[in-house]
């Protein structure tokens, strides 16, 4: 290419002119969303199908070092047997995370899929120490993919080698463990409880669905459920998602958030919401707050996240994904947000964000327990992890800041896979590893390649402040001959 010289002051010119387009142009709203963001962290599987991401999830501080930790499940990652799932856990420094885990727990079983949730515990036996929570769903032991659920209690050095608690199911085909979370202390005695799904579970229904508490104490977790509830409907799944709600009720006890997405309301597979308040016996039996999805297949709780602030009144709030809802385009997903009153939460939404895109799978996963802009709000993270932007269903996160009244309608922050077919956003959470008051956000892409192996990422993104205008300013390439 031929380069042709330009005098000083044409470039000089040019430079003034660009800045007072700059200077006059109007402020936006929030900022704009940047898609150019490259992660801080990153961790890729060196196995192919391993399915590294399918489940991220901050894990407190398990090792009493003041800085937050993660954990990444790859279920079908070989470790010391074929395909049995392992879980990587990367502990926070001041420096963030290192490139490889600290700690690992693998499978015991062949198809078990140990990593498929993972989650933090609290700290379910009071001993100051953050703990952990791992399923594997498929597992076979006296029952046909009953499932098992494992528990590690955090101490001075970090997880331990073997687990401290596990618990199976008893139900054939049950999944127990399809997902899991810590409950929060729902019967106020200083003890953080736990919460698991177990989404194909039946009692009186074909795939209604449980879930089931089980208490923390002195000694760890108990081994009997001390709460089970049903979905009470063939087919309806619930347990698919469970999450802590904080204290809805304003009562001093912590409550639960359960989905069930394939409840049939006056359309097929709607969806429901339930939220269960604690007591000081543990949990109601009966919902406390619910709300139903009304459209066919919308799905409405496939994913739930509780326990935090958005909207800024100093009540919890209440977020709810519904992948499968009608919005400008058919299918295309949406986030209700549902705030936090004297008396639980609204009974509609206060917010809600739509894809602009047809089968992306938005609202697939959801999370709201983290401040990432250091303002005092909690701030919402949505996936959508068959969204196609430059390459086809590469997945797309998207972070909607708290502000008061709710989050713009516009997201704040995006991020994409950037590769084919990655499932980037597949699994969200947060967790703040360097310490610096402002937490990371964890992506999980279950799918990401290595040329032609899937073999699946996490990464760790710091978003942008909120409030900060992003302008980019292009110069012309000018040389003179």
């Amino acid at each position: 290419m031929q380069k042709v010289g330009r005098s000083p002051c044409v470039i000089l010119l040019m430079f003034v002119l660009t800045a007072w387009l700059l200077a006059i142009r109007p402020p936006q709203a929030a900022c704009q969303p940047d898609t150019l963001n490259l992660p801080q962290w990153f961790f890729e599987s060196d196995e192919a199908s391993a399915s590294l991401g399918w489940a991220v999830s901050g894990a407190g501080d398990v090792n009493g070092d003041g800085f937050e930790d993660i954990l990444v499940g790859a279920p079908k990652y070989s470790g010391t047997i074929h395909k049995a799932g392992t879980v990587f856990a990367f502990y926070g420094s001041a420096s963030g995370l290192q490139p490889m885990p600290q700690w690992h727990y693998d499978g015991t079983q062949t198809g078990a899929d140990l990593g498929f949730a993972v989650a933090a515990a609290g700290d379910v036996n009071g001993d100051g120490f953050a703990d952990i929570l791992l399923t594997a769903p498929r597992y076979n032991q006296a029952f046909s993919r009953e499932g098992r659920v494992y528990a590690f209690y955090g101490t001075s050095s970090g997880l331990p080698p073997v687990p401290d608690w596990q618990l199976e199911g008893v139900l054939v085909e049950a999944y127990l463990g399809w997902s899991v979370a810590g409950a929060g202390d729902v019967n106020n005695d200083g003890y953080d409880d736990v919460i698991v799904g177990a989404k194909w579970a039946q009692q009186d229904f074909y795939n209604e669905g449980m879930a089931q508490l089980y208490l923390g104490g002195p000694n760890g977790l108990s081994n009997t459920p001390a709460w089970t509830v049903f979905g009470e409907q063939a087919g309806a799944s619930l347990g698919t998602a469970v999450s802590p709600a904080g204290d809805i009720n304003h009562d001093g006890f912590d409550d639960v958030l359960v989905g069930v997405p394939l409840f049939d309301t006056d359309v097929e597979d709607g969806g429901r919401v339930l939220a269960f308040c604690g007591t000081a016996e543990g949990l109601t039996q009966t919902p406390c707050w619910s709300v139903t999805g009304s459209q066919a297949n919308g799905r409405l709780g496939e994913a739930v996240s509780g326990g935090g602030d958005i909207t800024g009144d100093g009540l919890d709030d209440v977020l709810v994904g519904a992948p499968g809802r009608d919005a400008a385009v058919p299918e295309a997903g949406a986030v209700l947000l549902f705030g936090g009153t004297a008396v639980g939460p609204s009974a509609t939404p206060v917010w809600t964000a739509v894809a602009d895109q047809s089968f992306t799978n938005f609202g697939s996963a959801v999370n709201m327990l983290h401040d990432l802009n250091n303002d005092g709000l909690h701030d919402v993270l949505v996936g959508a992890y068959t969204y196609s932007a430059d390459q086809s269903q590469e997945g797309r996160l998207y972070v909607y800041y708290g502000a008061l009244g709710g989050p713009n309608a516009q997201p704040s922050w995006i991020a994409e896979g950037n590769k084919a077919e990655a499932e980037f956003g597949f699994a969200l959470g947060s967790s703040d590893v360097d310490g610096d008051g402002q937490a990371e956000v964890l992506v999980g892409a279950p799918n990401y390649r290595k040329e032609t192996e899937l073999r699946g990422r996490a990464f760790l993104y710091e978003p942008v402040p909120g409030s900060m205008i992003i302008h980019e300013l292009f110069l012309p390439l000018v040389e003179n001959n």
